[in-house]
């Protein structure tokens, strides 16, 4: 039988055999070389952009090491990777850190001093102290030389894994260690765990998403009545079940509604699909409809890109008679916006030349013309970046460290901070700091005793968004407990809070008055409580000065880290609602 066989293999058979083997389609082969092209175009991108900021080995852990007989344990640096999107950390051998020093060495001209291997292995502090900074050097001397043809440095650090894996503007760690003074215990458990609702709002959002899963032809009519139900509630769902409205349940086996939204089929059920999946889905993002959206859109932005193409945008913004192709692209240009992608990004995410242009024509159109129901300006593009967290000055870090007291918002005022305008109006001014203090001041032609009345007693005729204010207590003329009662931008079918905080009014010279409005302890008034979905706490420091005996000028601090504040007024900073224009018209009118 051997002889048979190799018999059969002579020279002149094996090109015909090789011929029709090679003739034979093979998918895992094809699906390979488009990975390895799309992995391609991602290191383009990530050279081009330059979006590896920084890289560093930050710790080192030991590892039982079964295979060696000279040494007990494998030593690992960590190393910290931080881009232009997120931050990450992986661990590498020392080995793995030879072989890449290998493979580069012929490529790069100069290299820095690579730690060699010792006769006698041993995995002594000295030896890894003095490995860790060699090898440091190495890592920085390779960033700083990275160009195209050092992809096999990108895969050494596996940021091909962490973009298809994590979204942006998210701290994504590939790995989390739990360990001993010397040795690796077990890696954290990621296994799925079943999310489990919470509150009436949470439950009906994976009833609804069944809804979705099984009756995909009367999708449409689910969306609607989604719509309906969620409105005034959708703020009371968290960001955990927020994330399974957007991307599913793997664990139910459920499809969220960006899988529901990328079935398309030329039917009239599934244009009424896609037309009413699209609207709801703009609502949650949306202040109008959804006072947490802060929360909203944080979810949506670590969507990460792999699974926002699942939504196949370009074939609802692409075509002549697409009904949902504006709310399409106002979805796109929220996630482009939370995001902050840059222009090589967003033709990563898009990925198709005609999708690209009715995107950039939708910029020019609805930015420039500053169109209301768009609700996307240049402006709010810059203050929604200045609300992400960014690096700031030691002296300003420390002051947002603290505590929220009326002593902080003290000395916030006394420092020259950096504050960032919000908005001007007739010589008013708007400015935040970091996203969780205000600053406004006004110039006020009359007294500065008429100015403090209207910075308290005539409040409630002016500051827009107040229902009402009354003094439950007065201890003295400067000194009194009183409750605010307001409602999110004048919409009662939203959320009221009401403030029970003391006012007081100092006098410190003849030309300068203080007033602090500082939370209450005491309990919110029964009726009060009828009207009112929850108590908030939030704190004011005004200073009010004597210019002339008919002008004075008020500059008044608010603290607004109280979610329930924050829902009011960070819209406000975004220029989603015009609220300070419509306070200032208020305010000269009472002048």
């Amino acid at each position: 039988m051997k002889q048979m066989l190799s018999q059969s293999f002579v020279q002149e058979v094996l090109p015909t055999l090789f011929r029709v083997q090679s003739e034979r389609p093979n998918l895992d082969q094809k699906q390979q070389v488009q990975k390895e092209r799309q992995g391609k175009d991602l290191y383009s991108l990530i050279v081009d952009q330059q979006m590896i900021k920084a890289i560093e080995i930050v710790e080192t852990f030991k590892e039982e090491d079964h295979g060696s007989i000279y040494k007990k344990h494998i030593v690992n640096y960590v190393i910290q990777i931080k881009t232009d999107y997120f931050d990450y950390t992986i661990p590498k051998r020392y080995s793995e850190f030879e072989k890449l020093h290998e493979q580069l060495h012929s490529q790069l001209k100069t290299m820095p001093k690579f730690p060699q291997k010792t006769l006698i292995q041993t995995n002594s502090r000295k030896i890894i102290a003095q490995r860790q900074a060699l090898l440091q050097q190495f890592l920085q001397h390779l960033l700083q030389n990275l160009d195209h043809t050092m992809y096999i440095f990108l895969e050494f650090l596996n940021i091909k894994e962490q973009f298809q894996k994590g979204g942006f503007d998210q701290n994504v760690k590939l790995y989390h260690f739990s360990k001993e003074e010397n040795a690796l215990r077990d890696l954290i458990d990621t296994s799925p765990k079943k999310i489990q609702p919470k509150n009436e709002p949470e439950q009906m959002i994976i009833h609804y998403l069944t809804k979705l899963n099984e009756k995909i032809d009367e999708r449409g009519k689910i969306f609607q009545k989604m719509e309906k139900y969620c409105f005034g509630k959708i703020q009371q769902v968290s960001s955990t079940m927020l994330k399974v409205l957007f991307t599913g349940d793997d664990e139910r086996e459920l499809k969220g509604i960006i899988q529901a939204l990328s079935i398309q089929n030329n039917d009239i059920q599934s244009h009424i699909s896609c037309i009413m999946g699209f609207q709801f889905f703009r609502k949650v993002l949306e202040y109008d409809y959804n006072p947490n959206a802060e929360q909203a859109l944080r979810q949506f932005g670590e969507i990460s890109i792999k699974q926002f193409k699942k939504i196949m945008i370009q074939s609802h913004i692409c075509g002549q008679q697409k009904l949902c192709k504006q709310d399409a692209l106002i979805l796109l240009h929220k996630y482009i916006n939370q995001n902050q992608l840059k222009d090589q990004m967003i033709k990563y995410l898009i990925d198709d030349e005609e999708c690209l242009q009715e995107y950039e024509q939708f910029l020019k159109t609805h930015l420039n013309k500053n169109i209301d129901e768009v609700k996307v300006t240049i402006d709010s593009t810059e203050n929604l970046q200045e609300l992400l967290q960014t690096k700031s000055n030691s002296s300003e870090h420390s002051i947002l460290e603290q505590e929220a007291t009326i002593e902080q918002l003290h000395e916030i005022s006394q420092m020259n901070l950096n504050w960032k305008l919000v908005q001007e109006f007739d010589n008013h001014i708007m400015y935040h700091l970091s996203g969780q203090y205000v600053k406004t001041i006004h110039p006020l032609n009359c007294s500065i005793e008429r100015a403090i009345t209207i910075f308290t007693d005539l409040k409630i005729q002016w500051f827009h968004g107040m229902i009402q204010k009354d003094v439950l207590e007065e201890y003295d003329q400067f000194r009194s407990l009183i409750v605010e009662y307001y409602v999110w931008e004048d919409k009662s079918t939203f959320k009221k809070m009401a403030f029970v905080s003391e006012q007081e009014i100092t006098k410190i010279d003849d030309f300068l008055f203080q007033i602090t409005i500082i939370p209450s302890t005491k309990p919110l008034p029964a009726n009060y409580k009828i009207k009112c979905d929850q108590k908030g706490q939030k704190m004011s420091l005004m200073y009010l000065k004597k210019i002339t005996d008919n002008s004075a000028e008020a500059i008044v601090y608010q603290n607004i880290m109280d979610n329930t504040f924050r829902t009011a007024l960070t819209p406000v900073i975004l220029k989603e609602i015009p609220w300070f224009n419509h306070t200032i018209t208020k305010l000269k009118a009472l002048l």
